[in-house]
């Protein structure tokens, strides 16, 4: 903890093994491809706030950048040039993803509610019954139910992990500033920003509004929404994520097991910390973690024959049973209201292609 997060692109002098840096900062750089002429090289950046990769030509030595492509693609990381320097190989992601509401869960009444380009990867309930909601991955906005009155919260933030409302009084949630990961407290419309943690992950708000629950080094805290010392509540050797049930009295854990066989383990701890009041086997692919409106199951997704819908581990033991019957998409992101009617979804599809440019330069 404490540290913050730098990329840097150097060169190595092959002859003698001098460094020298090219440029560095907070965007993630990937592999580059030199051209034939030796004197500049493509290469994926991952853009702020837009959180994907676009190629950008760069010079050498100087290290001036200009960038190549300006699409809604995410080139990730790997590029490959052909030996006479014609032809770059990328690997497209595209996503698109826009949020469904299903009355009480059911796939058959699911209704889109946000259309468009821009992809809508992130859901949580909202203060006064509306909406949060992540686009790019990155941008967090304020919605109603209907889609409607759509409200930008600090444009350019740089949110990856999570987003909360502590009633309707805050919002909470992960951002990427200053290179560094920060749990931040704002007022409802992204004003007065608080920062009250750092290197945090996975942050969530408890339904009185008191507290917040956040990962960090492998570790469970609470801390008041107010700010002050974090209480450690629960340590896992690799990693642990957790969920606040909808009465504020538990906290669900998903966490990897280590050896001698690793693990993928849901456990349910008191709020206040301690041991474990029950464990159970997390299917291997499960990602996200809510407990059902009922507090009787833990919900996650899962993706099953190249579609994602929503499973629930009931407490009282046995096997997960499937919540949401979608026959196609992928789930990004779900979350249910605060009265536990409406399944909120993060809904579309996502797919990766391998694409050949030529005549680029």
């Amino acid at each position: 903890m404490g540290k913050e997060t730098k990329w840097v692109l150097a060169a190595v002098n092959v002859a003698d093994g001098s460094v020298k840096d090219l440029f560095s900062g907070p965007e993630p750089v990937g592999r580059p491809a030199w051209l034939p002429d030796g004197n500049s090289f493509l290469i994926s950046i991952g853009l702020m706030p837009e959180n994907r990769g676009q190629l950008f030509h760069v010079s050498y030595p100087g290290g001036e950048r200009r960038r190549f492509s300006n699409d809604l693609s995410d080139y990730g990381l790997s590029l490959e040039m052909t030996q006479n320097g014609q032809m770059l190989v990328a690997l497209e992601r595209t996503e698109s993803a826009h949020i469904w509401i299903a009355p009480g869960g059911q796939a058959a009444q699911a209704t889109q509610i946000t259309s468009g380009e821009t992809p809508d990867d992130g859901i949580a309930p909202g203060p006064a019954g509306r909406l949060l909601v992540r686009s790019r991955g990155s941008e967090l906005s304020l919605m109603n139910v209907d889609g409607s009155q759509h409200q930008l919260l600090r444009p350019g933030l740089r949110n990856y992990i999570s987003m909360s409302s502590c009633g309707d009084r805050y919002l909470v949630f992960d951002s990427y500033e200053e290179n560094r990961l920060r749990l931040l407290r704002t007022d409802l419309d992204g004003s007065n920003t608080t920062r009250l943690s750092d290197d945090t992950f996975n942050s969530e708000c408890s339904p009185d509004g008191k507290w917040v629950l956040f990962n960090a080094t492998h570790k469970l805290y609470r801390l008041p929404i107010e700010g002050g010392a974090p209480v450690e509540l629960y340590t896992a050797s690799n990693g642990v994520t957790g969920a606040i049930s909808p009465d504020g009295k538990w906290i669900a854990c998903a966490y990897q097991e280590s050896g001698p066989v690793p693990a993928s383990k849901l456990a349910v701890i008191p709020a206040q910390g301690g041991a474990p009041r029950g464990v159970f086997v997390r299917p291997i692919g499960a990602s996200k973690l809510h407990w059902s409106p009922d507090q009787k199951g833990l919900q996650y997704l899962l993706t099953r024959r190249g579609t994602t819908n929503v499973w629930e581990q009931p407490l009282t033991g046995g096997a997960p049973r499937q919540v949401t019957n979608f026959t196609s998409g992928t789930l990004f992101d779900f979350a249910w209201s605060r009265d536990g009617k409406q399944l909120l979804l993060a809904k579309g599809e996502e797919t990766s292609d391998v694409v050949l440019l030529s005549n680029f330069r």
